[in-house]
């Protein structure tokens, strides 16, 4: 790998992701030792365990390479705007979730566990932090009969158009001012807020039931498939900052209402964005089990791409938690582990992520083609109310500046 300290931004990294010891590392950024350490206990850096000596870690490529990048365009703040934007390098304190070695945590608990009991509804009290206000207390809203017959209506839509549409028009006849204040009415307003996103991704009125039982009993699947749905929703609740919740923070920042930054959010639906492979993750378990060898398949498509969709997360080098929690559940409902995961892990080493569990439960338990995209975004409805309420309360504008370059 080449010394990016002292040459242009490159463009985004390939699928393939390394962990380069402190050595390697401190190499890659031209820094010592002592200097990579204070990198990583500073935040900059995820320190990774090194399975085969304890006593020392490990590092991403994909991060070393990011915070060369981030460090070559020196310390004059117009270049630093500039390279944020280009890089993903917007950097905002959030207390909502991170990476904390090599785990996925919510507001500090770890999101594997909380998936093995929570429901989706209590990740969302836990990260809105309304307490003692519930936000699911109250009855679900409800929609006009004109709303359901267009719901209906839409049914043979692509998902991003109807659901972005039903929406739309469920804001129109629910949405509540922007300028709610603290409290119970804010928080009741979240809590109907995502009973209307889950109602505009199945087409249904409004219910209080919970989120995971509603898929369940709107797709028809088997008796106990409720369990693992709700695991997966509490999984693909939040993730970090992302431009998702980033889009849903701007607009609220400069006054938007819940309904609007979240219609803003669901715009992410049609868009090809990090973490939302599900999609192509579909694609490449139709194409590669269509062939005879499942491993020479996977090895002819290497030879033209460096990546696979749904592998080797760049924010999870010893593989994607999330991922094998899902895999995990499909064992449980009886599905193994699917011969894709383990064909991809002995060409490459990389494992799975979020978006191929997603596919590999929805495929296990028989939910719809755009089920795996439905769960992520509607879970991830929790996460970006979490993100405009952190925004309101934090209280700042959040403005971008063009330079007009003739």
């Amino acid at each position: 790998m080449k010394n990016h300290t002292a040459r242009a931004p490159a463009p985004p990294l390939s699928g393939s992701v390394r962990l380069l010891t402190a050595t390697e590392a401190a190499r890659e950024l031209g820094v010592t030792k002592a200097t990579l350490y204070a990198y990583a206990s500073r935040g900059l850096l995820q320190a990774v365990a090194d399975s085969a000596n304890p006593r020392a870690s490990r590092y991403s490529s994909f991060e070393v390479e990011q915070l060369a990048l981030r460090r070559s365009h020196g310390r004059r703040r117009e270049e630093h705007s500039r390279a944020a934007l280009v890089q993903g390098w917007p950097v905002l304190d959030t207390r909502l979730s991170g990476i904390v070695d090599g785990q996925l945590v919510y507001r500090g608990r770890n999101a594997v566990d909380m998936a093995r009991e929570s429901s989706l509804e209590d990740v969302a009290r836990w990260l809105w932090q309304f307490d003692p206000h519930d936000p699911f207390e109250a009855e679900a809203p409800v929609l006009s009969p004109e709303w359901l017959r267009a719901a209906a209506r839409s049914a043979s839509q692509p998902l991003a158009e109807r659901t972005m549409a039903r929406f739309a028009m469920a804001l129109a006849e629910c949405e509540l001012p922007p300028w709610l204040p603290e409290g119970p009415a804010l928080s009741h307003a979240c809590g109907q807020h995502l009973r209307l996103v889950v109602a505009s991704f199945l087409g249904r009125p409004p219910s209080a039931e919970p989120v995971s039982a509603q898929f369940a009993r709107a797709w028809g699947l088997p008796s106990g498939a409720a369990e693992p749905v709700r695991r997966a929703l509490v999984l693909a609740a939040e993730h970090e900052m992302n431009l998702i919740g980033f889009t849903a923070r701007q607009l609220s920042s400069v006054g938007a209402s819940l309904g609007a930054a979240l219609l803003g959010a669901l715009c992410y639906l049609s868009a090809s964005f990090n973490g939302g492979d599900t999609v192509r993750v579909e694609a490449l378990w139709d194409e590669v089990l269509a062939q005879a060898d499942l491993q020479a398949a996977l090895a002819a498509r290497l030879d033209h791409a460096d990546s696979i969709p749904g592998f080797n997360h760049h924010y999870y080098p010893a593989g994607d938690p999330r991922g094998a929690a899902l895999l995990e559940a499909c064992a449980e409902w009886g599905t193994p582990a699917p011969p894709i995961a383990e064909a991809v892990e002995r060409l490459t080493g990389w494992r799975p992520s979020l978006d191929f569990g997603l596919v590999a439960l929805r495929r296990a338990i028989g939910a719809p083609r755009d089920a795996a995209m439905t769960l992520l975004m509607a879970a991830r409805t929790v996460g970006v109310l979490a993100h405009i309420l952190e925004q309101r309360r934090h209280g700042t504008r959040m403005v971008v500046r063009a330079r007009y370059t003739p």
